[in-house]
């Protein structure tokens, strides 16, 4: 996995069920920009056509909150499908990981925290918000998607970079989502892609954001020709995190996938926690926001060795 420079917070991962546009066009990553961190993910990869395309991931932060952005084909609310269930196909839940492990074991140990911000998807949640020592669940089956990471790849969508720039090979991604276990084996596994909230501990609510919100604090998606007609985001304050993590820089991985894992995005990095926030002032842009996820780096340096 690639490593960036340390004001740089980057990282983008792409699974799904779509035919390939027959010319294929490089996405730019790892930009900041306006005071944010954006994550441009492929603009071909979005399985079943642009209604399933995601675009781009940006986050930014301030003393006191941590705000998070998507771009792409599909709304907050989802798009109509006669293929899903309940006729509707939308937004995964989002995962924060700061354990320095891979994504199955963070879940194993009761490190994971999810973000439910999509109020129609089928999480096993109703209520938005943020949640601790979550466990996960797949609901692909239910949307008409692809149930793992290899049945993805086994419809051609193995491609440099498919799944960004941070996690840029497949064997990479296995490495991540599953583990060692899948990772040295991965040919043979049908390991579900866990994209959704099976159940975790509220922590707090979250403020969701549309484009105009979003473009009033300076995010711009169209500096990287990422601007797509759906665009939304949320704001989590910091003090749901204050008691969970040590104050200073923490280091995470984030990722969303859509329901039917026709594209997905992730993003490694850092936030700040101060110790004493009532006498921290705003940062200028994203300035602890960088590092590229220092704790990830680690994980994947030892791996690689």
């Amino acid at each position: 996995m690639k490593t960036r420079h340390i004001n740089q917070f980057v990282g983008s991962v792409a699974v799904g069920v779509c035919l390939l546009v027959a010319t294929e066009q490089r996405a730019q990553a790892g930009e900041l920009y306006r005071g944010w961190n954006y994550s441009i993910d492929s603009f071909i990869d979005g399985a079943g056509g642009s209604n399933y395309e995601i675009k781009g991931f940006a986050v930014t932060e301030t003393a006191d909150s941590i705000y998070v952005a998507l771009t792409g084909g599909t709304p907050l609310t989802g798009t109509d499908s006669s293929d899903a269930v309940d006729g509707n196909i939308g937004w995964g839940d989002m995962f924060f990981n700061f354990s320095g492990k891979d994504f199955a074991t963070a879940e194993a140990e009761g490190n994971l925290l999810g973000v439910r911000f999509a109020e129609t998807n089928d999480s096993g949640l109703e209520q938005v918000g943020l949640f601790g020592n979550v466990t996960t669940k797949s609901v692909a089956f239910e949307n008409n998607g692809y149930p793992s990471l290899k049945n993805y790849y086994d419809g051609g969508y193995n491609k440099a970079n498919t799944m960004g720039t941070d996690i840029a090979t497949a064997d990479e991604a296995y490495s991540y989502l599953y583990g060692d276990d899948v990772a040295a084996n991965p040919a043979t596994d049908n390991t579900q892609t866990r994209n959704a909230i099976n159940s975790g501990n509220f922590l707090g609510e979250i403020n969701l954001l549309d484009s105009t919100q979003l473009a009033s604090r300076g995010l711009d998606f169209g500096n990287f020709s990422a601007k797509s007609s759906q665009t939304f985001g949320f704001e989590l304050d910091k003090s749901l995190l204050a008691e969970m993590l040590p104050s200073g820089i923490n280091s995470f991985m984030a990722h969303v996938f859509l329901e039917c894992l026709n594209d997905g995005v992730a993003l490694a990095g850092n936030i700040d926690i101060p110790s004493e926030r009532q006498d921290v002032p705003e940062p200028d842009g994203l300035l602890s926001l960088g590092f590229a996820g220092l704790a990830f780096l680690k994980f994947r340096k030892g791996r690689q060795e």
